[in-house]
């Protein structure tokens, strides 16, 4: 608004230094008049160009109030041919300022309409990339998850016996022998094992989702309340922003309250030194979303794309597959989990289909 106004008056200053030079020069200096009234032509043609049919026609008014009084108070007398010259010059004024601005407006309007176009054109790239990585991710996850289960199937077996054998041996061996250490320390790794094989099959084939008409807010007050121990015990603030009058969905309960969960306990690590988490809730137009923000930093633009691949993870202590798992649960619902960044730290979204019942 403020650049405008400067050109508004830069235009307005043009046409009174044009006109002051008219009354400085003496009649006799007719070919300078000439010039000096074609240089009218450039303030209008310039403010027909940058404001449109408004612009040209105000310009060129300007112009006819700013040099009528010069025709009427000198040529008038002087040169009575001339002066009526300068009356039909005003009156092209006027219709070139009227025609360019017209062309202005048009030329302006085109411009909006191809600016649109290529912002609607943007929006869809993004969506088919998006709908193209979520393809591709979902691929990666069929392949491991076929992979994944082969390797429980194999792996589970031979555990069990393991751990049968080692527990025989176990009672074999006299209270006060220290090889009842050893098997206790085989027993508990086999124990390690045979979760971690678990975790592979949760992956690999992960239930069926016993769908049920649920109130999205509800699992998340059960969410907040799991986390509330450990929030406290770590001096982290957990925040709820629950959205009214969200339809109820058609979902399986107990499958999103553990994806919930996972991305809760998440933001816990994520803010190990404090700070805060907000679960959210809204409606969109075509979703129930649940979002899940931390204050701990946010994830590094380059993990961004990897955060749900299988067995990728930043922490020392982790197999990497909770995120895939949330990841997979999501997508069997019919829904999308996705992350981007936040103001102070990450921002985990779930969109869920919503069902009318």
């Amino acid at each position: 608004m403020r650049f405008a106004r400067l050109q508004i008056a830069i235009i307005g200053v043009g046409i009174i230094f044009i006109t002051a030079l008219h009354f400085v020069t003496p009649l006799s200096s007719l070919t300078l008049h000439e010039i000096y009234q074609r240089l009218y032509y450039i303030p209008i043609l310039a403010s027909a160009v940058l404001f449109g049919l408004r612009g040209g026609l105000g310009a060129a008014v300007f112009v006819t109030l700013a040099y009528l009084p010069h025709i009427l108070g000198h040529w008038q007398h002087h040169n009575p041919d001339y002066a009526l010259n300068q009356y039909a010059e005003i009156i092209i004024f006027n219709l070139v300022g009227v025609t360019t601005g017209a062309l202005g407006d048009r030329s302006k309007r085109a411009r909006t309409r191809l600016e649109r176009t290529a912002e609607e054109l943007q929006n869809a790239y993004g969506e088919l990339r998006s709908t193209f990585e979520q393809l591709l991710q979902a691929d990666r996850l069929t392949s491991l998850g076929e992979l994944a289960a082969g390797v429980v199937h194999e792996v589970r077996n031979p555990l069990g016996a393991i751990k049968g054998a080692v527990e025989i041996m176990e009672d074999a061996v006299p209270l006060d022998d220290p090889r009842r250490e050893f098997a206790g320390i085989a027993t508990r790794e086999v124990d390690r094992l045979d979760k971690l094989v678990g975790e592979f099959l949760r992956f690999a084939r992960p239930a069926k989702p016993a769908v049920a008409s649920a109130d999205i807010n509800e699992i998340v007050r059960a969410v907040e309340t799991l986390l509330s121990q450990q929030s406290t015990t770590q001096g982290t603030t957990i925040h709820k922003k629950l959205g009214s009058a969200l339809p109820e969905i058609l979902i399986d309960a107990e499958q999103i309250k553990q994806v919930l969960l996972n991305l809760g306990l998440n933001a816990l690590q994520a803010n190990a030194s404090g700070g805060e988490i907000t679960l959210r809730t809204l409606a969109e137009e075509s979703a129930i979303i649940v979002e899940v923000e931390d204050t701990g930093g946010g994830v590094d633009q380059a993990m961004q794309a990897r955060v749900f691949d299988p067995f990728f993870t930043t922490k020392e202590k982790g197999v990497g597959l909770g995120l895939s798992i949330a990841y997979k649960i999501v997508a069997q619902h019919g829904g999308t989990l996705t992350l981007r960044d936040g103001e102070q730290g990450a921002i985990f979204r779930v969109m869920l289909p919503p069902v009318s019942r």
